[in-house]
C-alpha cells in the first residue's frame, strides 16, 4: 500500500523506524483487495432498517486511528438507523467490496467535524472545490453535519492507520 495515502498513528514512544516497520507489518496482514479498495476512499455504508434489512449508501471514508469516519447530515436516515442499531457493515471501495463489520457512533463535536472536513479536502480536492465543498461548509456552520465513526470489530483490518488530517 502506498504509505503516502495512509499514515501510522503515533503509538507511545515508538521511534520513527519502529513505526515504519510496524506499518509494514499491518499492511502485510491486509488482503490485496482491501489495500486497493482503501485507496479509493469510498465505501458503501451498510446500516440496518427497523425491519432488519441492510441498507447500503455510498459515502466517502476517512481513516482515523484505525476507525472509519465520514460526514453526513445530522438528520439523515443513516444517522437515525445508527442511533437505533449501531451495528454496521462498511463495504470498502465498491458495493460488494471487502466488508468490515463494526459498531458506529454519531459524533457532533465541531472540532471532529472540521477535522474530517479538512481530510476530505486533502483526499478529494477537485470534487470538494467543484461539487460539494461550499455546501458542506455551510452545513457545518449551521451545525447540520455530523461524523459517523465506525470502530471495526476485532481483528481490525485497518488498525493503526490514519489519513492525513
Amino acid at each position: 500500500m502506498d504509505a503516502a495515502c495512509l499514515w501510522p498513528v503515533r503509538r507511545g514512544g515508538l521511534a520513527r523506524s519502529c513505526r515504519s516497520l510496524w506499518l509494514r507489518r499491518i499492511i502485510r496482514t491486509m488482503t490485496p483487495e482491501l489495500q486497493r479498495a482503501l485507496k479509493r476512499h469510498t465505501q458503501w455504508f451498510g446500516s440496518y432498517k427497523a425491519s432488519g434489512e441492510l441498507k447500503k449508501i455510498q459515502v466517502w471514508l476517512v481513516l482515523n486511528a484505525g476507525q472509519i469516519e465520514f460526514l453526513t447530515p445530522g438528520s439523515s436516515y443513516k444517522v437515525k438507523r445508527v442511533k437505533r442499531n449501531p451495528h454496521v457493515v462498511c463495504y470498502v471501495g465498491s458495493k460488494d467490496g471487502p466488508a468490515i463489520a463494526g459498531t458506529a457512533q454519531v459524533i457532533t463535536d465541531k472540532s471532529e467535524v472540521a477535522r474530517v472536513y479538512r481530510s476530505y479536502w486533502k483526499i478529494h480536492p477537485i470534487r470538494m472545490a467543484i461539487v460539494i465543498g461550499l455546501r458542506v461548509w455551510m452545513e457545518m456552520l449551521l451545525n447540520a453535519r455530523v461524523v459517523v465513526r465506525v470502530r471495526p470489530n476485532e481483528p481490525n483490518p485497518v488498525a493503526g492507520l490514519s489519513d492525513p488530517s
